[in-house]
């Protein structure tokens, strides 16, 4: 995890260009590329992102690739949406294939990014071009940043056409190839809950941190899943240590990984 606040200067040059690069993918998702809708219209978001929940509806993207995590808190989402306007060629040569923007109800802002390469993601976090983006009014207070292997991705087949809504947890893990195999094995649950796409991340820097990403059509149903006997159960096989903090919020734009 990477962890910036107040100023980008205090940061390693990865740390800033891996929040740099967040914010050009940013920038788009609020430019609403591709047809996705403006960041400051949460109803009607298009495209796809995420991982699904078994059977013909799903597209399994498999192992292998990588995500990027970044969680913004900000005071003024205008002047954020102003200085991640542009980057959409930054992000193709970081090697960024898709993205997902969230605003959580407070107005933080979650945006998941995917990638094929990750070394290639890594070379292109050290570039000296992003740092011109750095620096600039309107950048988040605060900014926490996680590199990830993707271990499961599953998008929907077909782009959903109404409004979804994401939810992301982080846990500290003490058996990983059980978590991998619980959630395997318990799609049918996610899908009860509503869940079109599925997501499940480890860390680069510290293999015992996960990420989860669940993309849903019902807000009250994906707030309700970290609750229900078999996740609990999950967390159990895998040994899930400390307190488990669900971060839920509504799907603003994405664009399907390629």
């Amino acid at each position: 995890m990477l962890h910036r606040k107040n100023s980008f200067r205090v940061a390693s040059v990865l740390e800033k260009s891996l929040l740099c690069l967040f914010a050009l993918a940013g920038a788009e998702a609020c430019s609403h590329e591709g047809g996705a809708p403006p960041a400051s219209s949460p109803s009607g978001a298009a495209s796809t992102d995420g991982s699904p929940a078994a059977s013909a509806s799903q597209e399994n993207l498999g192992q292998g690739g990588a995500s990027l995590f970044v969680v913004h808190m900000m005071s003024d989402f205008d002047a954020f949406k102003k200085y991640f306007e542009e980057g959409a060629a930054e992000r193709e040569k970081a090697g960024i294939k898709g993205y997902l923007l969230s605003r959580l109800d407070d107005g933080t802002v979650v945006i998941h990014l995917f990638a094929d390469d990750l070394e290639k993601v890594q070379n292109a976090l050290n570039s000296p071009d992003l740092e011109r983006y750095l620096d600039r009014k309107g950048a988040p207070e605060t900014s926490l940043v996680w590199l990830t292997k993707n271990a499961v991705v599953k998008v929907p087949a077909a782009p959903p056409t109404g409004q979804t809504y994401s939810l992301y947890l982080k846990l500290h893990v003490g058996d990983f190839a059980a978590l991998e195999r619980g959630f395997e094995a318990r799609h049918a649950v996610f899908a009860e809950q509503g869940v079109v796409g599925e997501g499940l991340h480890r860390s680069t820097d510290r293999e015992n941190i996960a990420i989860l990403h669940f993309m849903g059509t019902a807000k009250d149903k994906l707030e309700a899943l970290p609750k229900r006997p078999e996740f609990v159960e999950l967390l159990k096989q895998a040994k899930v240590d400390g307190e488990v903090k669900p971060l839920i919020g509504v799907d603003l734009a994405r664009n399907r990984p390629k």
